[in-house]
């Protein structure tokens, strides 16, 4: 894509393939060419503008390697940790976040991750701890079904793109077990093979059925969960406080 200049005043967009190499890559292409962004974008979410230009930057792993190495000098494991949270988010304003919160931090140092006083952080930290909230949710309510195939399923339909934290806590639980974990909102499963494990789009995907046995174990369930159950005690308020029903869809002993 070439840049676009339709006012003297114009501002800067970067557009970015949406991995987070690519905006460590933008980040890198700002810094040295002292260009600061006014927005950052991929191009899905593109926005024509007239007074905006507009710069593609391919993304560079050897470049995006430098910007995380030199950033997590400056802000630390912790500093981080916050921002790939933040990515993995669908603030729509997360990509320019990121960016203020690096430069943040290499003027200023690992001080910044403390500096709530400050727009930037206050926005990242409250972002940050919204895509952590959900996470340990879906770690305590996600159930697998034992499939025909021998493979393990679940579908997850989380606010914000949680797969790539959740692939590895799985990972641990289910060690030599082979599964799938489907997010129905973004169209991506993650996938294991007992050896390695990677995320590609659910486009098409046709899980297969459930086993025999995992069928008559759902049943026995519900039965259990029927005859331990005092009607006149039924709180259904309190149980969404407790489990919101968005999260469902992943629990089938509550289904």
């Amino acid at each position: 894509m070439s840049d676009f200049v339709y006012l003297d005043n114009s501002e800067i967009c970067y557009i970015y393939d949406g991995s987070f190499d690519g905006l460590l890559t933008v980040i890198h292409t700002a810094v040295y060419s002292r260009v600061t962004p006014a927005f950052i974008s991929t191009d899905k979410n593109l926005q024509i503008s007239f007074n905006t230009r507009y710069r593609e930057v391919k993304t560079n792993p050897s470049l995006a390697k430098r910007v995380y190495d030199a950033a997590y000098k400056k802000i630390g494991a912790f500093g981080m940790r916050r921002l790939y949270y933040v990515f993995l988010s669908c603030d729509p304003q997360k990509d320019i976040l990121i960016y203020k919160y690096m430069m943040l931090g290499f003027k200023n140092g690992e001080i910044v991750n403390s500096a709530l006083s400050d727009d930037t952080v206050s926005s990242a930290f409250q972002i940050a701890a919204t895509v952590s909230r959900e996470t340990e949710k879906f770690r305590e309510f996600t159930r697998f079904s034992v499939m025909t195939w021998g493979v393990q399923y679940a579908k997850i339909a989380p606010n914000n793109n949680i797969l790539p934290i959740l692939m590895p806590f799985f990972i641990k639980r289910l060690k030599i077990i082979p599964f799938v974990l489907h997010d129905v909102t973004h169209n991506l499963c993650g996938v294991y093979d007992t050896k390695e494990w990677h995320i590609s789009s659910s486009e098409g995907l046709r899980p297969p059925e459930k086993s025999d046995r995992e069928e008559e174990v759902e049943k026995l369930w519900k039965v259990f969960f029927d005859s331990v159950a005092i009607k006149e005690r039924e709180n259904t308020k309190l149980q969404k406080q407790n489990m919101p029903s968005r999260y469902f869809k992943s629990a089938w002993s509550v289904r």
